[in-house]
Parts: structure tokens; sequence; C-alpha cells
């Protein structure tokens, strides 16, 4: 469970997000090594106030280490010991030699060896800072014969807590935070469109086109332009589709007439009569997938003439017919009362809807198909369910693509010719509607008719 939720708010599962954490981390770490160089490298020296308590911690060593019974002792293990009541490191310059002895620990920077260099010259002792480190000296003291400059050398660290590098790090974060994110967003806002575009073009919007995004002229705009122009030929292809399924069907129909004609004739002159019955079921089965056809042409042509009446007046028919089909197929229909609802529809094509719908779930179940209604704020709805064997779910995206018949469980016995359930889709989509098909939780197939409510 926490695994699941930790998936779905991680930033980095999205492009805006990866981009943003991108750009915010590199400009985080580069202020960061900013900061570490500009202190390590560019350390300014200050002169401070000098402690009386450091000068006289000095002095008290000097004399210490001027005493003639420990001049045989080595000048390095005198610092070394002296150094440990101090919070730092003592460090001795020859004044002839200028060779610099240092107590143990880490090596001084060279800056700082540098600085204690230039404060031998000094007459009295002063404290200069670099960094975090402070130097204070010299105060002289001779030692077999030999002039010493001392010095100590203690990590000196600001008495206030004052934040600038806190402050600078907040200001960064800041910065960095809405800088990268608007970044990021001005990236992501054309893909995060033409992906919208994407999936209306692949919902059947064929007007869908990419505008603001078309109009720059980085790569993605260029894209855009690309997406443009595939969306017009698909568009142009549709069209040409249509137009060619309408001429086609058009163009048919005389000579079926013609078909017809010649059928009766052969009728009255006695030919063959089982000839004559096959040759005149064929026409009608052309006869129907003509009408199925133009009925198809009619629909994505957007003809409609919208009505407004009560719903049940709008299904009575189909339900009268649907229910007189199951009887004669010794079959239950089972249809919940029709719902209140004054609905704006073009009644032809809500009929033709539900009709395809209706009959192909009683033509493949097994006994009983339902039929129930509700309703939402923005569409009301005709679920349609059978108890037949159903499709698998990627059959259930295909079924109302025309001419596709499913493989499985509804097969080619029906009769049909693959326009039913297109017509319905194209009816359904007249109306600001949607059609969609799942399979049911108790075996068949469940189908729902959304319509947009006027």
């Amino acid at each position: 469970m926490l695994s699941n939720v930790l998936k779905r708010v991680n930033p980095a599962r999205a492009i805006m997000g990866r981009l943003f954490l991108w750009f915010w981390v590199t400009f985080i770490v580069t202020a960061l090594l900013a900061i570490w160089g500009s202190r390590v490298f560019f350390e300014e020296l200050e002169v401070v106030d000098v402690k009386p308590r450091d000068v006289a911690e000095l002095n008290a060593i000097s004399q210490r280490l001027a005493r003639p019974r420990l001049a045989d002792a080595s000048l390095l293990e005198l610092l070394n010991r002296s150094s440990r009541g101090l919070r730092g490191r003592l460090a001795a310059i020859n004044i002839a030699t200028e060779e610099l002895t240092i107590a143990g620990g880490p090596p001084l920077r060279a800056n700082d060896k540098r600085d204690l260099q230039r404060l031998v010259s000094q007459s009295s002792p002063i404290a200069i800072k670099r960094g975090a480190i402070k130097l204070v000296g010299p105060v002289f003291f001779e030692r077999n014969g030999e002039r010493y400059a001392l010095f100590s050398a203690k990590f000196d660290m600001p008495e206030r807590k004052a934040p600038p590098v806190l402050l600078f790090l907040i200001i960064a974060l800041v910065t960095t935070t809405v800088l990268s994110w608007l970044f990021a967003r001005t990236l992501t806002n054309p893909i995060l469109h033409i992906q919208g575009s994407v999936k209306k073009l692949a919902g059947g919007d064929w007007h869908t086109r990419v505008d603001k995004a078309a109009n720059r002229q980085d790569e993605l705009g260029q894209l855009a332009r690309d997406f443009n122009t595939m969306a017009e030929q698909l568009e142009s292809m549709w069209g040409a589709q249509k137009r060619l399924l309408a001429d086609v069907s058009h163009e048919l129909r005389s000579p079926l007439a013609r078909l017809q004609m010649a059928l009766g004739l052969a009728h009255q002159q006695n030919v063959d009569p089982e000839t004559l019955t096959r040759v005149e079921r064929e026409a009608d089965r052309m006869e129907a997938l003509i009408g199925q056809l133009l009925a198809l042409s009619r629909a994505e042509a957007g003809e409609v003439s919208l009505q407004t009446m009560p719903l049940s007046l709008a299904l009575n028919d189909v339900f009268t017919d649907a229910n007189f089909e199951a009887a004669n197929s010794n079959k239950q229909l089972l249809i919940q009362a029709i719902p209140e609802y004054t609905v704006c529809v073009d009644s032809m094509m809500l009929c033709r809807a539900v009709e395809n719908v209706l009959r192909n779930a009683i033509r493949h179940s097994h006994y009983l198909t339902e039929v129930s209604f509700n309703a939402d704020a923005t569409h009301w709805f005709i679920h349609i369910t059978d108890d037949g064997d159903g499709l698998s779910k990627e059959e259930c995206e295909r079924i109302f693509a025309p001419f596709y018949r499913a493989s499985l469980a509804r097969e080619r016995e029906s009769g049909g010719v693959g326009l039913g359930l297109s017509i319905a889709k194209a009816a359904v989509e007249l109306h600001h509607g949607r059609i969609t098909a799942a399979p049911a939780n108790k075996g068949g197939l469940h189908v729902t008719l959304a319509f947009k409510k006027q």
C-alpha cells in the first residue's frame, strides 16, 4: 500500500518532474560548489581585535621557552608541550634563518604560512584572520643565542551566529525552485497539449489540431506542425472513405434493383425454384448490407434531426420488437422500467443504436438479456447485458469498428456483416455521447450507451 502511494507521488514518474528535479539539483549543486570554492580559494584577510588573554598566553609561553634549563630540549617538543593547554597550535619563526617550526597536527595552509612570515616584522602583537583561522603574534623570545617570533593559530568561529551562508542557501533554494519549475513547465505544457490532441484524434475527433505549440520555433513546434499535417491527412482519408462507402452504396442500389426485377421475371418463367431462392436470399443480404452502409454514412456525416420527447416514447417500439424477437428464440428479455426522462434526440438514430445493440445481445445470449437505466449530473445511460460467451477486453475495444467480427464467442454463423455496432457507435456519437463494451461480471457482454444531457 505504502509503495503504491510512493509511486503515485514520485515526481520522477512524469517528464515534468524529472526535468524539474534535474535542473533544480544542478542549480543547487552549482551554488554549493561556488560557496565552497569561494571560501577555499578566495578567503579575505582581515585584521581583528587582539584579545589580552591571547597575548598573555603567548608571553607566558615565550618566557617558558626562553628558560636556560630548557636550552637542550628541542623547540618542536617544547611547542607541542605548550600547545596542549591552548585551543590551537603554536608556531615559532627564527628571525635570522626564517625557519618555521610548527607544533604537531595537520600542516598549515600556504596562505597561513605566508601570513606568519609577513607578521615577523611587527613590533607588537596583532591578530589577523583568514577564514576560520586566527593568527596572533608576534611575541619575541631568545633561545640559545637566536631570536624567535612566537605565534598562535586558533580556530575562531564567529561569536554571532549570523547566517549569511544559510540565507544564501534559502534564497538559492527558492530562486532555483521557481526557475526550474517554470522552465520545466514551458517544456512540458506543449508536450501535454500534443498528448491531449493525440488522444482526441485517436478517439475519432478528426478536426483536432495543435494550436499554441505549433507556433514555437523549436523541436516541439516542429512536432506540433507535423502532428497537424498528419491529422489533416487522416481527416482527408477518413472523409474519402466515408464518401466511398456512400457512393458505392448508392451505385449498388441500381444493379440490385435490376437483379430483383430479373428474379421476378424468372419466377414467372418457371426457372428452377431452388436456384431462384438462393439468388433471392443473396440479393436480400446485399440489400441489407447496402442499407446498413447508407445508415452508417448518414450517421457519420452528422445528419441529425433533434426533437424533445419522453425517453419511453422514443424506445417503446424498439423494446416491443425486441421482446417479440426474444420470445421467438425461446429467450428472456428483462427491461427495467423506463425512467421518466425527457430527452433531446434524433429518435430514428437513437432507436437504430439501441436496436442494433439489443438484437446483437439477444442473438448471442444463452437465455437472458437485461436492459437497465441510470443517470449522473451530465449523462444518462442505457445498459444492455447478455449472458452469452462474452468477449475478451481486447475484442471489446475493436467490436465497434466497421466489418469487425469477433473470432471467439461471436462467430460468422450469426449472419451479420459487422456493421450493426459501428452504426450504433456513430449514432451515439451523433448525440455527443459514447458507447463502450466490457466483459460482464457473470459472463457475457455488458454494453453501455451514454448520452449527454442537453
